[in-house]
């Protein structure tokens, strides 16, 4: 995710803005399926993005922080223009919605944010190549100990539970704590494993 703070929903011209204040943990942004009609900018807070798989269960495909924009790929994306994933609350949040009264329009007016949101979309596409190719050919060890060391590394702030750290490293709850188990055994990545985590 990169840091957007030059350019602020408010400097944004052709869209209406709305303030969503104390979003509390758990709650839902937007849901899969739900039609696109704008997208979102992170004041303060964490929010998960979650893709539901066909048999109930969920993956956490990403992560957006404060000074984020996200929601904005479906919405300004050809063709079907639904959510793929559920986005939600990890950490009480407040963001703004941002609805542009005309997407053509909103492009031309807003050009400098055209160009950081292209930039975004090319890092997140590079972020699930990489993510990609992991699950291809690293073990199910290999992945959970990297995705301890990203989620810990980069979001040091929020306390990450076991069934969180298998979801974005691919594999079950019981196999990440599992893991951690034997890797707390053996006194490595003390550091990024806390004394308690739930699942």
């Amino acid at each position: 995710m990169t840091e957007h703070r030059l350019i602020l929903p408010t400097d944004l011209k052709d869209c209406q803005l709305t303030y969503l204040h104390q979003l509390a943990k758990g709650m839902t942004v937007y849901n899969q399926g739900e039609k696109a009609q704008e997208f979102y900018y992170v004041q303060q807070g964490l929010i998960g993005l979650y893709h539901m798989l066909d048999n109930g269960k969920e993956s956490l495909a990403r992560l957006y922080k404060q000074g984020d924009y996200f929601g904005f790929r479906t919405l300004f994306g050809l063709g079907d223009s639904r959510y793929h994933c559920n986005a939600k609350v990890l950490i009480e949040a407040e963001i703004i919605r941002i609805k542009p009264e005309n997407i053509d329009r909103f492009f031309t007016d807003n050009l400098q944010m055209s160009k950081i949101l292209l930039q975004t979309i090319a890092n997140e596409l590079g972020d699930a190549e990489q993510r990609l190719a992991k699950s291809a050919y690293l073990h199910t060890l290999d992945r959970v100990i990297d995705s301890l060391y990203f989620l810990n590394t980069n979001f040091p702030y929020y306390n990450w539970t076991y069934r969180e750290i298998a979801e974005y490293a691919g594999c079950e709850t019981e196999t990440a704590i599992r893991i951690a188990k034997a890797l707390k055994q053996k006194g490595l990545l003390t550091d990024l494993l806390s004394a308690h985590k739930g699942k």
